[in-house]
């Protein structure tokens, strides 16, 4: 082989083995000591029908106001009548809001002349974990047959289930599925 091709060929040769070790490099890394864990605990929302207080259909006002309603008791124009529930909050979490509604009932038939409207005791928003839990709410709704109402005669006021429905309002704006409590409200009044 001539010295031209031996010089060429370990020319050749160095450039490869110059060119593979030219890629590699040494990378440092450094890792911390393993970090303490914890444990965190979620709060909740809960509301629960107190079962030791009487609950049920009174009438507002009128010779009768605050009585209950018997379920043999009709309606007429003028007559009003209300369904009242004991309710316990459950609240815990520590920067939590919530507030409480009352919805209107599902599958409710109530004839145009009469009304339906959702009640609570107080005002139930901007609830919190250190004022409001434990708390005890009186919720329900009324009806009013208005004194002017002329055409509904003989008719049957269905009233279905409603719920209290206590809903976080805050630290985040969301809009979670409410943790609710159905009570179910069976009316014992038909109007003549």
């Amino acid at each position: 082989m001539k010295k031209t091709t031996k010089g060429a060929l370990a020319a050749g040769a160095a450039a490869v083995l110059l060119a593979g070790g030219a890629g590699t490099y040494a990378a440092w890394t450094a890792t911390s000591p393993s970090l303490p864990g914890g444990t965190v605990t979620t709060g909740h929302l809960t509301v629960t029908q107190k079962d030791d207080t009487t609950t049920g259909w009174t009438w507002v006002g009128g010779a009768k106001a605050g009585e209950a309603v018997a379920t043999t008791a009709t309606l007429v124009p003028g007559d009003t009548i209300a369904y009242t529930g004991t309710y316990v909050l459950g609240i815990e979490g520590t920067n939590l809001t919530a507030k409480v509604d009352v919805t209107t009932p599902a599958g409710t038939a109530v004839p145009s002349e009469l009304t339906w409207t959702p009640t609570s005791s107080a005002s139930l928003t901007g609830l919190t974990e250190s004022v409001d839990d434990g708390r005890e709410i009186t919720a329900g709704g009324t009806l009013a047959f208005p004194a002017a109402a002329t055409a509904t005669m003989d008719a049957d006021v269905t009233i279905g289930d409603f719920q209290v429905v206590l809903k976080q309002t805050a630290p985040a704006a969301v809009d979670p599925t409410p943790v609710t409590t159905t009570t179910v409200v069976t009316p014992p009044v038909t109007n003549p």
